[in-house]
């Protein structure tokens, strides 16, 4: 029996006729994910035509040997698999064509088959088609993102918006993943680190919402009757700039255009009038294209002011929305369309678009442009030296041009370009340069432009009290300007504060390396080159004789007592922390004691962590000893009885024994020996493991210099076992030998479960930095609910006897594996069995 896909959401509207010849019309059916049923849709759809009189040709159909959809086709016409032979179907022209996965590149032609669909089409030639979520050209950096990996090759949004009907194919995930369980979607060797990541329940969940999303937004706009009848469609305009935010920018607007019922899209793109002739020829071709992938118009103009020009387009194309790329800075914005701006292209747009609703779209160039800065912390002794020489220079080069200009200025306006200098030396160097800038410049006053000039006496009444005033005025301005700025500095030092307190404490609450992390937060608030969290004596002295030693510590020239730091503070009973770089003022130090407070915490909770660690090894190896005294009288007695009889029958002078009696006591005493050592080995291994003691010596480990010695060890003959390593396959960070030792375990534990006739399946395959070895075979498998207790102590899940060692296999394997920074899962194989998945590290090769 067949799968049988199940419909989601269905979008159909009348077809287009070109002019002259009637254009043919067009069906697709869209995948949430591969596997739901697409292709059996369109093929089920293909035999019920035949079945009422159509002419039907099968196209193309990818149908990977899977007796169902082959049973389909059974009666139909079909053209050679693998290729679209487009000249061949237009000689034939068949009332119906059915073209399976429209986004797939034929070998023979290099073209997309949405392209040869096209042709069709345009001949007057009906075709059936599918495809998949993924292939979406609009949802492509969406997909990316949720599937870990580049998307299919993409069909544009405007073949999917021209079709006649478009039907959602959709399977709930846990039935989607019982089908690859089943065999019915890939083959046991097929399934690699990207299938299993694709077929998760997490990632089919997330294709299935975007599916549905998606197709709502197509069945609003392919039911524009169902809109009011007074109300417009939107008109979307995107402005498109040069460079990576070009795409997903076209892709973002699309879909909101899909969203919106009767929705027209168009992208304009401005160039500077300075630019050179024919030096974006490239940029715009291809921006072109991807804009008529999504069905949008493109406009390209010229204009120096690009939200001027961006707003002139918009009202002449009567936009209703127009979307941009937001929150990059003026400079961003030069970088980004070559023109003079001085705010924010978003906000200048929304002063000159009227009547247009601009929708801002973070991009990863403008999150890049607004990441926050570290607070830097004002050096006080440089801000005054600056303002005092200040104070003495702006004076003196001030009275020359004051001089120039003579009589024409007036007594009041050499008191104001004076008084103009205490503001800017108050601005800069604080009151006291201030200060001495209006004795500076009541002096210069005085001396060159109060009668009598060029002598310090005073012969008007008038003048006196002009000198006083402007000495008393300047006096008062520079105390406020003053005043304003601290008040300023120290608003922006508590909203510092703040700040960092709070990233603190939620550092403190997630307990992710937190120790360290507060250590180089604490450092870089501060502006201190290295910190230490020091240990000594409880009286908390610093300058007791007694060594200190070091907990944790960050930066260069860690200090290592707290006499060679700049600042100190305790941490708690015995803690110091102690920080070199420079001094700290008082209001510095209050912040530095809620950092100590922070460490304490932090530093306890470690401590906590380490003694509950401890106390949890303890518990695991007593409750290790418990097990290992119930399991020695089933599973060592049973060795060390053959060992012990066939060495006492051996000894024994009252039966003389035959050269073959006594080889074949040896082999049962040799073979009892070996399996107790091996089980001795194990609870060793084990053993170390539980309490932290295993020795992993990471290196650079080729999966072949592993595989070989394993294989020996269990001696596996030639073609036992079928290997399918890709070349290429990058190495792993592993210790060899705990690497064999697991697989060994994991291979023995394949191997005992395997039927008759079937071989165990080795693969490997690179993902996200890892390496996946999975060992497939095809036993009676294990249920999801026993997955966790397979990977326990003393577990023998499906063995009927005592005879297959202490059940320490896969639980010695997952420590080694885990030991190496891997992980050891479990996983169904497709068609029935067991598959252990080890992924480790990818390493670096030279």
């Amino acid at each position: 029996m067949g799968p049988e896909p199940r419909s989601g959401l269905v979008s159909e509207w009348a077809p287009k006729e070109a002019s002259g010849m009637p254009r043919g019309r067009l069906r697709v059916y869209v995948g949430v994910a591969p596997g739901v049923g697409a292709t059996y849709a369109m093929l089920a759809e293909a035999a019920r035509r035949r079945a009422r009189g159509a002419d039907v040709v099968i196209g193309v159909a990818d149908t990977h040997g899977r007796a169902p959809l082959e049973a389909l086709m059974v009666g139909s016409e079909r053209r050679e698999p693998g290729a679209l032979d487009v000249p061949a179907l237009l000689e034939r022209r068949p009332r119906i064509v059915a073209v399976d996965n429209l986004g797939a590149i034929d070998a023979t032609t290099g073209r997309a088959r949405w392209e040869s669909v096209e042709q069709l089409i345009e001949a007057g030639i009906n075709v059936l088609a599918t495809t998949e979520v993924r292939a979406v050209a609009s949802l492509a950096e969406v997909v990316a993102a949720v599937t870990q990996g580049p998307p299919p090759p993409p069909v544009p949004d405007r073949i999917l918006l021209g079709a006649d009907q478009v039907e959602l194919i959709d399977m709930a995930p846990e039935a989607l993943r019982r089908r690859l369980a089943h065999g019915g979607l890939r083959s046991a060797g097929q399934v690699d680190a990207t299938t299993a990541s694709l077929y998760s329940v997490e990632t089919l969940s997330r294709l299935r919402e975007l599916g549905f999303s998606w197709m709502t937004g197509l069945l609003a706009a392919a039911r524009p009757e169902s809109a009011d009848p007074g109300e417009v469609g939107e008109r979307i305009l995107v402005a498109v700039p040069s460079g990576p935010d070009a795409v997903p920018l076209l892709h973002r607007a699309a879909r909101l255009a899909n969203r919106a019922p009767a929705s027209e899209l168009a992208a304009v793109h401005v160039v500077s009038g300075r630019s050179l002739p024919g030096s974006a020829d490239l940029d715009l071709v291809a921006l072109r294209r991807v804009a008529e992938s999504v069905g949008a118009r493109f406009h390209h103009v010229v204009g120096e002011d690009v939200p001027q020009a961006l707003a002139e387009v918009a009202m002449a194309e009567h936009a209703t929305a127009l979307v941009v790329g937001g929150g990059a800075p003026a400079e961003g914005l030069r970088r980004v369309w070559g023109g003079r701006h001085t705010g924010a292209l978003a906000v200048r747009v929304l002063d000159q678009a009227l009547g247009v609703d601009v929708h801002v779209v973070p991009t990863a160039s403008t999150r890049s442009h607004t990441r926050s800065k570290p607070e830097r912390i004002p050096r006080s002794r440089v801000r005054v030296a600056s303002g005092t020489a200040l104070a003495v220079v702006l004076p003196a080069g001030l009275t020359p041009l004051l001089l120039m200009a003579g009589d024409r200025v007036g007594l009041a306006g050499h008191s104001l370009a004076y008084l103009l200098t205490v503001v800017v030396v108050a601005l800069v160097g604080g009151l006291w340069p201030a200060l001495v800038c209006a004795v500076a410049a009541s002096t210069l006053l005085n001396y060159y432009f109060i009668p009598p000039t060029h002598t310090f006496q005073v012969a008007d009444l008038h003048n006196t009290v002009t000198l006083v005033g402007f000495l008393v005025v300047a006096g008062l301005v520079g105390a406020i300007v003053h005043r304003a700025a601290t008040m300023t500095l120290a608003a922006a030092r508590a909203s510092a504060r703040a700040r960092t307190l709070a990233a603190v404490a939620e550092g403190t609450i997630r307990g992710e390396e937190a120790l360290p992390a507060l250590l180089e937060q604490l450092r870089s608030s501060f502006g201190m080159t290295s910190v230490s969290l020091l240990a000594g004596s409880d009286d908390g002295h610093d300058q007791s004789d007694e060594p200190w030693s070091v907990l944790r510590s960050v930066g260069p020239d860690a200090p290592t007592d707290p006499r060679q730091s700049d600042v100190q503070v305790s941490a708690g009973p015995g803690l110091t922390l102690a920080l070199a770089g420079r001094a700290l003022v008082a209001e510095e130090r209050a912040t530095l004691r809620a950092f100590a407070a922070q460490v304490r915490v932090v530093h306890e909770r470690d401590q906590l962590s380490r003694e509950a660690a401890v106390a949890e090894r303890l518990e695991a190896t007593g409750r290790l000893r418990d097990a290992l005294l119930a399991a020695v009288g089933h599973d060592l007695r049973t060795p060390l009885a053959a060992a012990t009889a066939a060495v006492t029958s051996l000894r024994s002078a009252d039966v003389a024994w035959s050269p073959s009696e006594r080889d074949e006591l040896l082999a049962t005493a040799e073979e009892s020996l070996h399996r107790l050592t091996a089980l001795v080995a194990d609870l060793l291994d084990l053993s170390r493991l539980r309490s932290g003691t295993l020795t992993v010596r990471a290196e650079t480990v080729w999966l072949d210099d592993v595989l070989g010695p394993a294989l020996d060890e269990l001696g596996v003959v030639p073609g036992g076992v079928q290997i399918d390593i890709p070349e290429g396959l990058p190495p792993v960070v592993a210790d060899a030998a705990l690497l064999t030792r697991a697989l060994v375990n994991v291979l023995a534990n394949a191997l005992r479960h395997s039927p008759a006739g079937e071989r165990v399946i080795i693969t490997a395959s690179p993902s996200l930095g890892r390496v996946e070895i999975r060992v497939v075979d095809r036993g009676p498998g294990i249920p999801a609910a026993d997955h966790a207790r397979v990977f326990q102590p003393f577990q023998r899940l499906g063995d009927s006897d005592n005879r297959t060692g202490l059940g320490l296999g896969l639980a010695l394997s997952r420590g080694l594996v885990e030991a190496m920074s891997g992980a050891l899962t479990p996983e169904d194989t497709p068609g029935g069995g067991l598959t252990m998945v080890i992924g480790l590290p990818e390493g670096v090769t030279a």
